[in-house]
């Protein structure tokens, strides 16, 4: 996969995995596997809580959705100073 870029600035692998955790923990998912795939990455892994809890999961997040995912986190928790 070529790496998504923001401003003309590649993401790190640290940033892609950081991104790739959060989504994790917003999910409540653990027992995780990560494949990076020319298309992106695809995640797996055991839902720990809500009615499916214990059920395996795949997900798959392109570029796009690890800039979207990126950006939302950095909206969150607010831009530097």
């Amino acid at each position: 996969m070529e790496r998504p870029k923001i401003n003309d600035k590649v993401l790190s692998y640290s940033e892609i995995l950081r991104v790739i955790g959060r989504y994790l923990d917003t999910h409540n998912i653990g027992e995780a596997r990560i494949i990076e795939t020319a298309d992106g990455f695809i995640v797996q892994g055991v839902i720990q809580s809500g009615t499916r809890t214990g059920e395996r999961d795949t997900y798959q997040l392109s570029a796009e959705d690890l800039v979207d995912l990126r950006n939302d986190a950095t909206a969150q928790r607010g831009k530097r100073v």
